[in-house]
């Protein structure tokens, strides 16, 4: 069922970095977060993104997201992360964590999934503090592993795919009459020979192009 309005926040902040590895938790929610969000409007969907730049602690910061969550009206919450374990070249893959959500949560890994990830699938976590100080219905994504090669590989190379198969999800699949139209090049204006009247009286000898004409 698609949501009308939803507030999505990434993970951690920038004064308390999350994990790292090949790839960073912290740049790579963000990146996630606003290009879902511009996805989702263009599906109707009205979204309010958020990124913690204040706080220096972790209570300071778990507390600021949630706060700014539960300021705004909406529908849904959600919380973009990154997965970490030990580095390796395997693929780790994807899941969403959820209190009551758990058809969401399913369907959300399963979209990430099939850009080519392993779906680890929907898993219920009554120990984050976002999801259960959130008043609203909210999920928390980890989008793939920063220490797995093979997730960052895909990740690098299914980005856009990532997030459009998760705002199908939220917002519903774009129709081909709801798709922003392609960019038409406009043609250069056609060259018009203006008419030229002429009158002359006596001889005159006209060369054009080196042709004379009589």
């Amino acid at each position: 069922m698609p949501y009308n309005r939803i507030v999505i926040s990434s993970g951690h902040g920038l004064k308390i970095r999350g994990a790292h590895g090949i790839l960073d938790e912290v740049d790579e929610a963000r990146r996630v977060v606003e290009h879902l969000a511009d996805e989702l409007r263009l599906r109707g969907v009205d979204v309010v993104t958020y990124h913690d730049d204040v706080s220096t602690g972790q209570s300071e910061n778990l507390e600021r997201i949630t706060d700014f969550h539960n300021s705004k009206a909406r529908d849904l919450d959600i919380s973009v992360h990154f997965n970490a374990y030990e580095q390796t070249s395997n693929p780790r893959g994807c899941e969403v964590l959820y209190v009551t959500q758990g058809a969401l949560a399913g369907a959300l890994s399963e979209a990430i999934a099939s850009n080519g990830f392993i779906d680890r699938g929907p898993k219920k976590r009554t120990d984050l503090y976002v999801l259960n100080n959130t008043e609203m219905p909210c999920v928390l994504l980890e989008i793939c592993f920063v220490d797995s090669e093979a997730d960052a590989d895909i990740y690098g190379e299914t980005f856009h795919g990532i997030c459009m198969a998760m705002a199908d999800v939220l917002g519903g699949a774009m129709t081909g009459e709801e798709l922003p139209p392609p960019t038409e090049e406009i043609p250069p204006p056609s060259y018009v020979v203006p008419r030229i009247d002429i009158e002359v009286e006596g001889d005159v000898i006209i060369t054009v192009n080196g042709q004379q004409i009589t």
